[in-house]
């Protein structure tokens, strides 16, 4: 997942249009505005603007200094010992907490991953086929489809987990198996386990964001033709949206270089922000 940002040989209505919608989109477009830079966010089709999901992976603390930013309150969630879970990847195959969800032959089959060879880790990134293959069939249907339909909004199938879960593949290679791979992450981290729930949901945030990029003037809306600009900022791939501990660093990180490109160019002077007097 990387924005792409394209150049344009001539300015007219706004130094920056940002093409994207969620949260990562709106504070990337306000991270342009704070700097003095004219900038465009269009949305697209305004279907799936708001975050509809009451919470957010505690990963890395990305949503919880985004919240602190925008001043949303917020608290966090731990699961209970043995339901530690990545995705829906359990961290113990053999809990009760699994054996209630899989049944006793589920979850066995699950436990088999630990007792597999360390050179059938493979190299498998897709989450569904990964699941499927480490832990069986009743892990994904009962376990990781559900999680990730309520926490990304999407199927497993659709789902890069270096992208959803980064790092987790690594540590799966460190010890031999998946589950233990979540364990290993959560014993580093165990912000990786945990959930981040604003006061309102994900819904309180998109909304707090949205108030941020009008405070800067930022141009919202989903405008049917794009304006002429001197750089576009394409966010629109849906991780951004999915999963906001990775999609709001990765696309601050990519407004940041596009903005550091724009103000070391000798040869262009900044359009500047809105005349709101007009």
């Amino acid at each position: 997942m990387t924005g792409k940002s394209r150049p344009r040989p001539e300015s007219a209505g706004f130094d920056v249009v940002v093409h994207g919608h969620g949260v990562a989109a709106l504070l990337a477009a306000t991270d342009f505005a704070r700097v003095g830079l004219r900038t465009a966010l269009l949305t697209g089709d305004s279907e799936g603007d708001s975050e509809h999901r009451d919470f957010a992976s505690a990963w890395g603390g990305v949503v919880a200094d985004v919240c602190d930013e925008l001043n949303v309150a917020y608290r966090e969630e731990a699961p209970a010992i043995g339901e530690e879970r990545i995705l829906g990847i359990p961290g113990s195959p053999l809990s009760s907490a699994t054996r209630r969800a899989l049944g006793t032959a589920g979850a066995f089959r699950a436990y088999l991953d630990r007792l597999r060879p360390l050179l059938a880790i493979g190299e498998e990134t897709n989450l569904a086929r990964l699941v499927t293959t480490r832990l069986g069939a009743s892990t994904l249907e009962l376990l990781v489809r559900p999680a990730v339909r309520l926490e990304l909004d999407c199927e497993p199938e659709d789902v890069d987990v270096r992208d959803a879960a980064p790092g987790l593949t690594q540590a799966m290679s460190r010890v031999g198996a998946l589950s233990s791979g979540v364990l290993e992450l959560a014993a580093a981290n165990p912000s990786t386990i945990m959930r981040i729930v604003p006061d309102g949901g994900l819904q309180a945030l998109q909304v707090a964001a949205q108030r941020q990029a009008d405070y800067f003037a930022v141009s919202v809306g989903p405008l049917s033709q794009t304006p002429d600009a001197h750089l576009e900022l394409d966010l629109t791939d849906p991780t951004y949206r999915r999963a906001l501990h990775v999609g709001i660093p990765r696309a601050r990180q990519e407004a940041a270089e596009a903005r550091r490109a724009i103000l070391r160019n000798p040869d262009y002077s900044p359009i500047g922000p809105v005349d709101l007097e007009r």
